[in-house]
């Protein structure tokens, strides 16, 4: 096997892993509003509106950040949409289990959101790298 397939078979998990922990995020919200008959809004229920907020603040993360990884990948540099992906889906994964809790660790809630922005900065680093392979095979075929 090679490293291209490990890494092709590592996003594809990620996108897995993002797609499961969506839908953790999502139940987490219906359970408590059903246990707490709260249907429209969070009622001043601090669980709730953390819920709430874990669950938002991944769905306003994660589209956006997978755009690049997903071009990427269709591009064949499944290295970076690999080291992007995990990014993500760790720095998601510490940041909503941070926020959930009323005694909110700080330092791992910063450490997900962190982990959020670097993924980011790894397509993007993608990105560059990939203009810079157009533009040396161009000056090749000259």
């Amino acid at each position: 096997m090679s490293i291209d397939t490990i890494f092709e078979i590592g996003f594809l998990l990620t996108i897995v892993f993002l797609s499961y922990w969506w839908r953790v995020l999502f139940r987490r919200v219906v359970a408590l509003r059903r246990s707490k008959k709260i249907f429209i809004g969070f009622g001043n229920d601090e669980e709730l509106h953390r819920s709430i907020r874990c669950h938002a603040n991944f769905v306003e993360n994660v589209p956006i950040a997978m755009i690049l990884p997903v071009i990427l990948y269709f591009h064949d540099l499944v290295m970076f949409s690999f080291a992007a992906g995990l990014l993500l889906a760790i720095g998601r994964y510490v940041h909503s289990e941070a926020l959930k809790k009323t005694s909110e660790p700080q330092g791992r809630r910063r450490l997900g959101m962190r982990m959020t922005v670097y993924s980011h900065y790894v397509s993007i680093a993608g990105v560059i790298f990939y203009i810079c392979l157009l533009y040396t095979s161009d000056a090749a075929d000259e």
